[in-house]
Formats: structure tokens, sequence, C-alpha cells
């Protein structure tokens, strides 16, 4: 299978939440790293981000990486893997294995279990009582998409892929890879990559 892979800067981001280095290293830069092994990436972000994600990946070594403003298309090939820059310790080895597994399915999610209370909650926030965590999962990226599944529905629609005609796989997650808000979370970032 012939793969390539992007990794999504949002456009409500500033340049400085995935441009400053975490432990040495931004945001953008882990994220092109941890797919980058696995196939060729471009990087995909709002026109008044690009000039800022263009500088940080060649301050980098990362210049041959493109910046593209418009997201289509979405690479050559049969699949695609869509990071994002909000996951930013997710590993190399995660990417990898959710390529693997594009094999077997059209799209392929990687999931760790839900470990958080969760509440159902009516009109006026009032708490109606626990959900039954059994079957909940928190979904990470980097995803992985044939060709065909991306091009009929959007990365982030989970709830499309799901309810269409397509085969969704998912695979053991990683506990680093987990959501982050890149301008108020670096101290914890730091704190996880310098513990190792």
């Amino acid at each position: 299978m012939i793969l390539s892979a992007i990794v999504t800067v949002p456009a409500g981001l500033a340049p400085a939440d995935f441009t400053t280095p975490i432990a040495g290293e931004p945001a953008l830069v882990r994220a092109v790293v941890a797919v980058r092994a696995v196939a060729p990436v471009s990087v995909v972000t709002a026109e008044e981000l690009a000039g800022a994600a263009t500088e940080c990946l060649a301050a980098h070594g990362l210049s041959d990486v493109p910046v593209l403003t418009d997201p289509s298309p979405l690479g050559d090939g049969d699949g695609v893997l869509v990071h994002d820059v909000r996951y930013p310790l997710a590993p190399g080895e995660l990417a990898a294995r959710v390529a693997a597994a594009l094999a077997e399915y059209d799209a392929v999610i990687p999931v760790v279990t839900m470990t958080d209370s969760v509440k159902s909650i009516a009109m006026h926030g009032i708490v109606l009582g626990n959900v039954d965590r059994s079957e909940l999962v928190i979904a990470q990226y980097p995803r992985g998409f044939t060709a065909t599944a991306l091009s009929r529905f959007p990365h982030d629609d989970l709830a499309a892929l799901t309810s269409a005609d397509l085969k969704v796989g998912t695979i053991a997650g990683d506990p680093n890879a987990f959501v982050v808000d890149l301008a108020h979370d670096r101290g914890l970032l730091e704190a996880i990559v310098t513990a190792g």
C-alpha cells in the first residue's frame, strides 16, 4: 500500500502554540517526525499560519516538508495518515501500527480506554447519573484512511465513517497520544518529555 501523511494545524491556533519548543522540539516538528518515518508528509494549515509553519520546519531541518493551505488533494496513493499537531507526544510507533492496520480496514482509529468519570446531564446542568464506560473509548491521532474513505468523509467525522458502508477498525492507542491545549499545557508536556 502506498501511503502519504498529513499533519493538520487548526486555524484557531496561534503560531507560538505550535512553534515554541517543548523540551527542545516544537509540537509541529514532533507531529511531523512521528509520521514521517511511515510516509511522505505534508503540513496542512490555514493561510495565515503557513509562514510560521514553514519557518518552524526549516529551522529544524525539515524544509523539504511542504506546507499547504488547500487540503485537497490530500496526497497520492492508496491511503493517508492524518495527524493533528495538538497530539504532539504521539509516538512514531503508533503511526506505524496505524499504517499496518490499513491493510485490513478502510479507516483505522487508535483508541484508549475511557478512565474518566462520565455523567449524563439534563437541562440546567442537573446530573442524571453515571454513563457506563465499558463501551466508551477515547479516539486519538494519527488516524489512517484509505483514499476512498477519506474522499467520502472528513477525517474528524467519526460518526459518518462508522455509519457508512466502510470497514472501520480500532487499534490500541498510546498513553502519550492525548490531545493538549498547546497554549496552556506546555508545562505538563515538558514534564512528561523530561521524565522520559
